[in-house]
């Protein structure tokens, strides 16, 4: 009898094992395929000729080291330390991850404990049956449990969903704290060309001035006009208007550099301390494929994540037209005294399982289906949106990179020949053989050369950054 019995327990477990795998593949045969929504990936990129993999960030570095600046890595490390919008942004993430631990506990059985005591009064005139007293005393100690059987794999979806939702947010974490960091970066080198400038423009006032005190000199002594002290003039009061343009930009820099380390614009350092190692060079970066941006970009991870999600979602939805079947029990002791609680008559326990199906719900269901279905569609567009905009944005900033190296390019040769100008104006007025004018028109073309060159490196410098965010940071 043991062996008969025991294999109706083996055939019976084969049954119910046989039942389950089948009722699970029906929930996942409900999710779109995570293939489906994904965007087409083109083979290369536009200006991918741009490319160096000599100046590849490596995997085990932060993105900015390429940059060899001291500096640039305090600040950094200092907004990835108070920056409030990162640390909202990581509140947010840990809270997506605590929506997981509490799904998750749906997978387990929930048992409460009860413990009660009271006296009741019950109606008189509402009973079926006489009693000795309408009030008395009650008492009871028990255990409740309560399981929902995953069937249809319904809830190990819903702990699917929520976990490529905390996925998700935890890449537009990195995502957030990546475009912090490079809008940190831009914002110095920015600040560093103004500096510069700042510094070309006081050169410039100062010849401004000589130019304007020697027009007036000239006139005293008959030998100007006024159309050239008057010329002289508004070039000075152009310069003195361009130094404090400059001034003023260079302090909006600032602020909004302390902003981003979260201090107070009073709290930051007036100057920034200049190493010897830092480097206004502009690195050369390895693009690789277009296929390599879902993988190194936080925030198409974090699109393919939310599709993912949404597609679970729909399998949930399609799960909820069948039956729910829990598992209920309670057991323990009540008593109407408190000296018989713990006798073996107080015993108590209900047990058995509880199956909803719906019958009529106003087509609530078939709503939440067509939203699913909605919510699926729109995050697969955006997943499409995202890949595209990481196109456009590499593109972009190869194609400036790549413009904008010819422009350095040609600019230095114009440097150099201002440089030889001046050079050689100052040597003709030194020697008697040309007037200081001509010294101070070749001064004027050098400085107003050396602005642009100056211009142009920083805005090298943004774009190099651009596309390193392009890419997706360190990788």
């Amino acid at each position: 009898m043991s062996n008969i019995s025991n294999k109706r327990v083996y055939a019976s477990s084969i049954c119910v094992a046989l039942i389950l795998s089948g009722c699970v593949s029906f929930t996942e045969s409900r999710i779109p395929s995570s293939e489906a929504g994904v965007p087409n990936v083109p083979e290369k990129f536009l200006n991918e000729e741009l490319g160096d993999h000599d100046g590849a960030v490596p995997s085990t570095t932060e993105w900015w080291g390429i940059y060899n600046d001291p500096t640039l890595e305090s600040l950094i490390r200092r907004l990835e330390a108070a920056n409030p919008d990162l640390e909202a942004a990581l509140a947010r993430r840990d809270r997506s991850f605590a929506v997981l631990g509490i799904t998750r506990t749906s997978l387990l059985p929930a048992i409460d404990g009860e413990l009660s005591a009271g006296r009741r009064r019950d109606s008189l005139n509402n009973l079926l049956f006489p009693i000795s007293t309408s009030e008395y005393d009650h008492y009871r100690i028990g255990v409740g449990a309560s399981w929902e059987l995953d069937l249809w794999g319904r809830v190990r979806a819903t702990v699917m969903r929520d976990r490529l939702s905390a996925q998700a947010s935890e890449f537009n974490f990195q995502d957030l704290r990546l475009s912090l960091q490079a809008n940190l970066a831009r914002q110095y080198f920015a600040t560093r060309t103004a500096q510069v400038e700042l510094e070309i423009l006081e050169d410039t006032l100062r010849i401004r001035d000589e130019n304007l005190k020697i027009q007036e000199s000239r006139l005293l002594l008959g030998t100007g006009v006024e159309v050239d002290v008057a010329r002289a003039r508004v070039e000075f009061h152009n310069a003195r208007a361009a130094k404090e343009s400059a001034i003023r930009n260079l302090g909006k820099m600032r602020h909004s550099m302390a902003v981003l380390i979260g201090i107070a614009p009073i709290d930051f350092d007036k100057e920034f301390p200049l190493h010897e190692k830092a480097s206004f060079r502009v690195p050369r970066i390895s693009v690789g494929l277009p296929s390599s941006l879902l993988e190194r970009r936080a925030d198409l991870r974090a699109a393919d994540r939310a599709l993912q999600s949404a597609a679970a979602q729909l399998g949930i939805r399609h799960a909820d037209f069948l039956p729910k079947i829990t598992l209920n029990g309670t057991g323990g002791r009540a008593s109407l005294s408190a000296d018989n609680i713990f006798n073996p008559d107080s015993a108590l326990f209900d047990i058995g399982p509880r199956v909803s199906f719906p019958i009529f719900r106003g087509r609530i269901r078939k709503f939440a289906l067509a939203q699913a279905q909605a919510n699926w569609r729109e995050a697969s567009a955006n997943y499409k949106s995202a890949f595209l905009t990481a196109i456009l944005e590499v593109e972009d900033a190869l194609l400036n990179l790549q413009s904008l190296t010819r422009e350095s390019s040609a600019i230095k040769e114009a440097a150099k020949a201002a440089n030889l100008a001046a050079i050689a104006a100052r040597k003709r007025h030194d020697s008697g053989l040309a007037s200081y004018f001509e010294f101070i028109d070749a001064e004027r073309d050098r400085l107003r050369v050396r602005l642009a060159e100056n211009i142009l490196l920083g805005e090298q410098q943004a774009t190099s950054v651009s596309l390193v965010q392009a890419l997706g940071g360190s990788w």
